[in-house]
């Protein structure tokens, strides 16, 4: 089991990246208040909005702000359409320049296997942002609704102690209540009691690790 990134000794800069509102809640936000508790300077980003007819953006974005008063992190929004974010010197300029600004040396984004478009594309703007050589790890988050449907497998290779703070995990993904429900928490916390099981910890997350580097 890791419990941080190895290069963090307090300090680093983290940065956690989704597609959409409550993908960082429900992939790692147990993760991230660790690090904000190890001294960790944290941001997070989403890199599309725009609600949809069922769950206006306005309602999304009132959870939104519930969700990211726990952390103490003002979440980046950035002005992409929700289900058709594309791949392009714009998508991932703007992550190369946030990157930068943060000085981040740790990121953890959306699954490259996931089976929601926006998950992947998301991901491909990061890896892309990543060529800078700026960040020295990246981690991939998996997501209960999305990480399954897939070709391939999940591969976690990182765990994280969350035993702490799965309960605050629990807590902020229900704030998004205009989609989840009390089936979607008892999975969330179901993944992450059999991360814990495979890890020998109560409870954690699981990453699949890109690249990983100790300075």
């Amino acid at each position: 089991m890791v419990a941080r990134p190895k290069n963090s000794r307090g300090g680093s800069s983290v940065l956690a990246v989704g597609a959409h509102p409550d993908d960082v809640e429900a992939g790692c936000f147990g993760t991230l208040l660790r690090h904000r508790d190890n001294g960790d300077k944290v941001h997070v980003v989403i890199t599309t909005k725009g609600g949809l007819p069922h769950r206006p953006w306005k309602t999304v974005l009132s959870e939104l702000k519930k969700a990211q008063a726990m952390l103490g992190v003002e979440y980046q929004l950035l002005d992409n359409p929700e289900g058709y974010y594309a791949m392009n010197w714009k998508t991932v300029g703007e992550l190369d320049k946030i990157i930068k600004d943060t000085k981040a040396d740790t990121i953890y984004t959306v699954w490259h296997g996931d089976s929601h478009q926006d998950h992947q594309t998301t991901f491909k703007n990061v890896l892309a942002a990543c060529r800078s050589k700026q960040a020295s790890n990246l981690y991939c988050f998996e997501l209960p609704d999305y990480s399954y449907r897939s070709q391939q497998p999940f591969n976690p290779r990182k765990f994280v102690d969350i035993s702490d703070y799965i309960d605050q995990k629990i807590k902020a993904v229900a704030m998004y209540d205009s989609y989840f429900n009390e089936d979607h928490l008892e999975a969330i916390r179901g993944l992450a009691r059999h991360r814990g099981g495979a890890s020998g910890v109560k409870y954690a997350e699981a990453f699949e690790i890109v690249f990983e580097m100790w300075k």
